[in-house]
């Protein structure tokens, strides 16, 4: 039996070999190929250390790992997740997620690896000592040490000084720790449970500080080691600050797009541990072969391969190739030879023209349900391959077909997904956050940039003999009629998931709320039973639904929930059948691939004590909050505006208008709009505008109030920081509600950024805070009476409160649009 399903799977392999697709991905060409044989002979390492996504030097990672051919990695603290965001609305763990892939698609730029440590962005800090209490010293410590463990770098690099020139808690912290790992890398009695995942002690040689002039900083001089990188490398035709300028625009989500530079750059070095170098970093490190016994004849053999390469007939080098493959083979298990064989191997691959890849016309995979597959395979020069086998999900055949040149070779077939198939959920995300760090207890997965595929193909070669194994993630291929052929991941997906019509519902005058909750199914279920439970302040007139649902359907299930009590609490759903029910994130932009991640079906339910004046309020987006939504949740009727809609007679419909985070900052055409914004004021009504950027990205130069101000750079990060009530009678204390310092109890991340200062004299400023050992700063809130209206400037961060559901953020935000209108003499 077991030979004749080889036989028909050999058979539909020669059936299909004239099937074509029409579009494929970049492919590996002569050039990369003799770079790649390049950096074989190359055995040196550089980790390079920094505290959030665009910290790292790209200009140097791409001259490292593409003029050096060492192998570099960068290691990013956080995920950037407390950054704000300039493409969209996205904040926290969401931002997180885009960041890490923002970073991913920098290093296929400039070639570097990407590792994260478990430590949470949590916003702008000013001390180490807060960020390191904060993160979890121990715990993020043994994450670099793991990371140097693994990576085993010759040299470690970090961007910042560990004092207050890094100018940010994160940027100190990430030199102390590296600075800390340095050592404790190599020191057996640190962390030894790590070693049971097979690493070892590892003594880098040095560890220094890549010193920067940037802002208003200079920390180089000529006594420190410098070295020009801005070299031009004609086989990629870019020099190192093209590239590097390529990699860094990738961080879009931080507005970093820069020119491409050209030109002789200098990166100076400070050395802060380790043997001190001479006139190359690398001093006192072997970077060649004579670092592994026996590999000085690899060395020659390798030589001999960079000199006869054929550009246009690489495949000639496949004879070569293996020869050194089998030479590597035989010296003692290491690092270098491990590395050595992998890179062999795909230069190999890369040398017969070897197409392959396995994708799926589902755009996910079900649990509970199946996805089809297509193997596909095209050799494409006269190299000399064999098929020996496919393995995947069960399957594993032996073929022996030797691959014909320029031919297609597909095979598509289902394959069933379990019911207990993992969810595709990022690992750092598979716990509830901790207060400065994910909770990730697998040793294995820390330090990885993101998850393994959700299913791998193994395809089995033999190339001139020698049998490679390539390894291939199942994605999902589409074609877009615009962006041509297009590949995303492909995830496991639970069979039903659900949403609520809002994820915070507010009992502020009402003493109920009607509340839906949408279902969703990919798979059909004959009986859901589903329970919603919450605490002993509510009382729902509907708690147990039985019902079904068919595949590709949606139902709506609704109830009516009481508030009996004051108090916060969450309304949790499960299903008697599948367990626990989760709500589908997904995040699309075009410069990165598709995200999906999942929470936990649940919403939160809170009571508060406010009164609210005035109704209708037109908001003028900024970069992207969801103050709007947190807003409808109040009753206001919230109204989009765009530039057309800012006229004299479209604006007389609402009591307030309320600008979004950094409008000011992204739209030009507000400028042009300050008289009419300020006509409206005077007319009667409020103009509420969130805070706007002053530095290196975004400078406000235009006016925004009736009156002068400007923005400055002040934070007040400590979220608990005292707020001081400076004036208790003014009106935005008292009317409609009583604001007192305990309306900043629970506040999350930071109090205020981006503060107001160099008040006109008609400002008032009703608040003062400040951080720990700082002069009180009164810029986080201020207001002017303009007319019968009144026009506020606010650092204080909304944009994280409301949505957040923090009751006396939203006291305050009521008071702000229910400012009473001034009386004209």
């Amino acid at each position: 039996m077991k030979k004749l399903i080889q036989l028909l799977f050999l058979l539909l392999l020669i059936i299909r070999d004239s099937d074509t697709i029409a579009q494929t991905p970049a492919t590996t060409n002569s050039a990369d190929i003799y770079l790649q044989l390049k950096k074989l002979k190359v055995l040196g390492s550089v980790l390079y250390i920094a505290a959030h996504p665009d910290d790292e030097n790209t200009r140097l990672l791409g001259y490292f790992s593409k003029e050096k051919q060492f192998r570099t990695g960068y290691l990013s603290l956080t995920r950037g997740d407390g950054g704000q965001n300039l493409i969209g609305d996205e904040q926290g763990v969401e931002l997180g997620l885009i960041r890490t892939q923002e970073l991913l698609a920098a290093r296929r730029i400039d070639g570097a690896e990407q590792f994260f440590s478990r430590a949470y962005d949590f916003g702008y800090c000013k001390t180490s000592a807060e960020a390191l209490e904060t993160w979890g010293h121990d715990k993020i410590l043994s994450d670099v040490v793991w990371v140097i463990r693994k990576f085993q770098p010759d040299i470690i690099i970090t961007r910042f000084p560990g004092d207050e020139r890094a100018g940010h808690g994160h940027h100190q912290a990430s030199q102390i720790l590296g600075q800390e790992a340095f050592t404790a890398a190599a020191d057996k009695s640190k962390f030894p449970e790590q070693f049971k995942y097979g690493v070892q002690p590892w003594q880098a040689k040095r560890i220094v500080w890549n010193t920067f002039n940037f802002g208003n900083t200079n920390t180089t001089n000529e006594q420190q080691f410098k070295m020009d990188i801005g070299t031009y490398n004609p086989l990629l035709g870019k020099s190192y600050g093209e590239i590097a300028s390529e990699s860094r625009s990738q961080h879009k989500s931080q507005g970093f797009g820069v020119p491409r530079q050209r030109g002789e750059t200098f990166e100076y070095f400070d050395l802060t541990a380790g043997e001190a170098m001479n006139k190359d970093l690398m001093s006192g490190v072997v970077t060649d072969w004579t670092r592994i016994e026996g590999g000085t004849t690899i060395e020659t053999a390798i030589n001999q391969t960079i000199a006869s390469f054929n550009f246009e007939h690489p495949e000639q080098s496949l004879p070569a190739l293996t020869t050194i493959y089998k030479a590597i083979e035989l010296l003692p298990e290491g690092y270098w030879r491990n590395k050595k064989l992998d890179e062999v191997q795909k230069i190999m691959l890369s040398c017969t023209g070897v197409f392959a890849d396995a994708t799926s016309t589902n755009q996910y995979a079900v649990q509970g349900d199946s996805v089809h597959v297509q193997f596909f395979i095209n050799k494409r020069n006269d190299a000399a391959v064999v098929l020996k086998s496919v393995q995947f999900q069960g399957l594993d055949t032996t073929l022996n077909y030797t691959l014909p040149t320029n031919k297609n070779t597909v095979i598509t077939k289902a394959f069933p997904v379990a019911k207990n198939q993992p969810v595709s959920q990022p690992y750092w995300l598979m716990k509830p956050l901790l207060a400065g760090s994910f909770d990730v207890n697998d040793q294995t997965v820390i330090g990885k940039p993101e998850n393994d595929a959700a299913f791998e193909i193994n395809y089995i070669f033999s190339i001139n003999g020698q049998e490679i194994t390539v390894k291939r993630p199942l994605q999902y291929k589409f074609t877009d009629p615009v962006k041509g052929e297009l590949y995303q991941p492909l995830r496991v997906v639970p069979a039903i998931t659900g949403k609520f019509d809002a994820p915070l519902y507010l009992f502020d005058g009402e003493k109920e709320k009607h509340i839906t909750l949408q279902l969703s199914a990919k798979q059909p279920a004959d009986s859901l039973g589903i329970h919603f439970e919450t605490g002993k302040n509510w009382k729902m007139n509907a708690s147990e639904f039985n019902t079904a649902i068919k595949k590709d359907a949606t139902i709506s299930l609704e109830t009516t929930i009481e508030n009996l009590k004051p108090g916060t609490d969450n309304l949790l759903v499960s299903s008697k059948n599948t367990g626990e029910l989760y709500e589908e994130h997904s995040i699309n932009y075009d410069h990165i691939p598709a995200i999906i991640y999942w929470k936990p079906l649940v919403a939160k339910l809170e009571k508060i004590d406010i009164a609210v004046k005035g109704k209708n309020i037109g908001y003028i987006a900024g970069a992207g909050d969801k103050v709007p939504q947190a807003l409808q949740q109040l009753g206001y009727t919230v109204t989009m505006l765009n530039e057309a809609d800012i006229t004299a007679e479209h604006l007389k419909q609402f009591d307030a208008v309320i600008t979004g985070v950094r409008a000011y900052n992204v739209h030009e055409w507000l400028a042009e709009k300050y008289e009419v914004l300020m006509q409206f004021i005077f007319n009667g009504g409020n103009m509420i505008v969130q805070y706007n950027t002053n530095n290196f990205l975004s400078t406000v130069t235009n006016r925004i109030g009736p009156y002068n101000f400007t923005v400055n750079r002040t934070r007040v990060t400590d979220q608990q920081a005292t707020v001081n009530i400076l004036l208790p009678e003014h009106p935005v204390l008292n009317y409609p509600n009583k604001i007192t310092r305990k309306d900043f109890d629970n506040w999350i991340q930071e109090r205020s950024i981006y503060q107001a200062e160099s008040l006109d004299k008609h400002y008032a400023a009703p608040l003062g805070m400040h951080d720990a050992n700082e002069a009180e700063t009164n810029g986080s809130l201020v207001i002017a009476p303009y007319g019968s209206g009144n026009f506020v400037y606010t650092g204080l961060v909304f944009f994280r409160e409301l949505p957040a559901g923090v009751s006396g953020a939203f006291r305050l935000m009521a008071n702000l649009i229910g400012l009473p209108k001034n009386k004209l003499e």
